[in-house]
């Protein structure tokens, strides 16, 4: 039996009609389903996944944010500690994991930023599998030396080293230490030798065994070494000086320009995460920069003050990403 054009052109248009019905109820399905996940959450653990060892920044700043979720939401959390291939063993177990909010990785300069510039197409995980909550903590990178190295200026290395005949060694604990060495070493024209551990934590032991005669960390890991008298600053890697130690100068004030190796960590969620989920655990984040408890330990950490905004935070990111491009290519350096 043949069929009229305008027979056809009627079941066409009911297909269409039909399809579409089908595509909003779909939607706003959906939309309910991540409306009532969020009215209930959180309802069971929230794992906090920190990328570095036991003792770092990342894990200091995860067990405050712990507190918080339980002070905002009546949340029990844990953290999973997952080190290992500069961040990015943990940040891959959050990229893959389920976007519903109970799975947090506690992000950094290093796995959320600089590894996407340095590893390329060898890395596990990109941006885009990743929504940002909040900038928790930004600290700048500091160069530390010990007492055998006379120079109080960076501009004094080169010239010490020339006239004693000592070798220079850096050492980096991660990827963002491991460029800051290098672009070091650009900057000053200077025979300096790039040594990578696991950790700020290996970097800084062998820093004050006298293996190395530079080293590239964050305050916190160094903090305990600096009080003892065992290691000094001697520049600090970031925009101002540090409120711990305010006679340190920055790059710029020693005439080396735009070198800006910060240290953060930030809160991420797998890409998908429902917006009212990622809303309150935003809200977690705020009520943990402003308590007093989290103020003074910012403050002895040398960290800059930052509101959590999740907007701000996410354009924080996106610059941060952009910089260790222009870093990748100054330095041309290829991470194993």
């Amino acid at each position: 039996m043949l069929i009229g054009a305008s027979t056809r052109a009627a079941f066409a248009s009911l297909v269409r009609t039909f399809a579409a019905f089908a595509l909003a109820m779909s939607c706003a399905s959906g939309a309910a389903l991540g409306q009532t996940a969020a009215e209930g959450f959180p309802s069971k653990l929230i794992t906090i996944v920190v990328t570095f060892g036991a003792g770092s920044a990342s894990d200091v700043n995860a067990r405050f944010y712990v507190q918080a979720l339980k002070d905002t939401l009546g949340a029990t959390a844990v953290v999973d500690i997952r080190p290992g291939a500069n961040g990015m063993i943990g940040a891959r177990v959050v990229a893959n994991a389920a976007p519903d909010g109970y799975t947090v990785l506690m992000g950094s300069g290093t796995a959320n930023a600089a590894n996407y510039a340095l590893y390329a197409d060898r890395i596990a995980y990109k941006p885009q599998q990743f929504e940002t909550v909040a900038m928790l903590y930004i600290s700048p990178t500091v160069l530390y030396t010990t007492n055998e190295i006379a120079s109080k200026t960076v501009q004094g290395l080169k010239e010490e080293a020339t006239r004693t005949g000592r070798k220079l060694n850096c050492g980096s604990g991660n990827a963002i230490s491991q460029v800051a060495c290098e672009v070091l070493r650009i900057r000053l024209s200077a025979d300096i030798v790039n040594v990578a551990y696991r950790g700020n934590a290996q970097s800084l032991s062998d820093l004050v065994g006298g293996h190395i005669s530079l080293a590239f960390a964050d305050v916190t890991a160094a903090e305990g070494m600096v009080n003892s008298g065992l290691i000094r600053p001697l520049a600090v890697a970031g925009s101002g000086r540090l409120a711990t130690s305010p006679d340190v100068q920055t790059f710029a004030e020693q005439g080396i320009a735009n070198f800006d190796f910060t240290a953060w960590n930030g809160l991420f969620v797998p890409a998908g995460t429902p917006p009212e989920i990622i809303e309150k655990l935003n809200r977690a984040a705020r009520h943990m920069l402003a308590t007093p408890e989290w103020e003074k330990q910012r403050t002895l950490a040398g960290g800059q003050k930052v509101s959590g905004d999740l907007r701000e935070s996410q354009d924080f990111v996106s610059s941060e990403i952009a910089k260790w491009e222009r870093y990748a290519r100054e330095s041309n350096i290829k991470p194993e």
